[in-house]
């Protein structure tokens, strides 16, 4: 299946595989492993990462999603707006299909996107190559729009309790 990507799109992802090589090497080399990432490109062409933060108390666990929405809500205020993210999920072999956001990551990207951000999903493998380097390989990618991951969001009406 051919998946076609905008421009934008094909550097977001070439990005997000540069990134999840350079950030997983870091992670090795201070003992910890390889984990969930999130790369976001905004409507204005500002990009910002985030990786999955979870300690050894669940819910104080963050998507990595969340935390690259967090970074562009810190960077440029409550206004800015998601045009593509890709969610990188790491897998010990080829899933059928790759890690949709969580619920709260479908609101998220929803009230910061719109229904027609795209959300590219990929599953990355670490490996070793013959010189037994560790290695990332980018096997599969799906890309969706979030109006179908999230065809009935939640949106909050201010007024519905109002009296008359």
């Amino acid at each position: 299946m051919d998946i076609k990507l905008t421009p934008a799109e094909q550097k977001l992802l070439e990005r997000a595989k540069a990134c999840i090589v350079k950030y997983n090497k870091q992670r090795h080399a201070r003992g910890g492993i390889d984990t969930l990432y999130g790369f976001l490109i905004t409507e204005d062409g500002s990009r910002y990462d985030g990786a999955a933060f979870e300690p050894n108390l669940p819910h104080a666990a963050v998507c990595a999603e969340r935390q690259a929405i967090a970074n562009m809500v810190m960077n440029e205020g409550y206004g800015s707006k998601i045009e593509s993210i890709v969610i990188a999920d790491p897998v010990p072999r080829i899933q059928e299909k790759g890690t949709p956001p969580c619920g709260t990551c479908r609101h998220l990207i929803w009230q910061f996107g719109s229904p027609d951000t795209s959300v590219i999903l990929i599953q990355y493998i670490q490996g070793r190559d013959e010189k037994g380097e560790l290695r990332w390989t980018f096997p599969k990618m799906e890309k969706c729009l979030m109006k179908d991951l999230y065809p009935y969001p939640y949106e909050p009406n201010p007024t519905l309790w109002n009296p008359l």
